[in-house]
């Protein structure tokens, strides 16, 4: 059976010296950058990272429709 799967993935990091609580470097690179920044100075680094997965294709909600429709008629009437 095929499953209908998407998933996307984010990261970010950056270095408690040089960027404060800010974000240094994002994409998919920032770990690694953090960490290589991390051996060059010494410095303590941070990294975020989120995993989204999703199965299966969302389906219209009929409910959204029907409200939608409302509002109109009730614009309109």
């Amino acid at each position: 059976m095929a499953r209908v799967k998407s998933t996307t993935s984010s990261a970010t990091a950056g270095c408690v010296t040089c960027h404060g609580e800010g974000t240094g470097w994002t994409g998919p690179n920032a770990l690694a950058l953090a960490a290589r920044h991390h051996d060059a100075t010494g410095h303590s680094t941070w990294c975020d990272t989120h995993l989204s997965v999703r199965y299966g294709k969302a389906q219209a909600d009929a409910r959204q429709i029907d409200i939608e429709d409302a509002i109109r008629g009730a614009a309109h009437g």
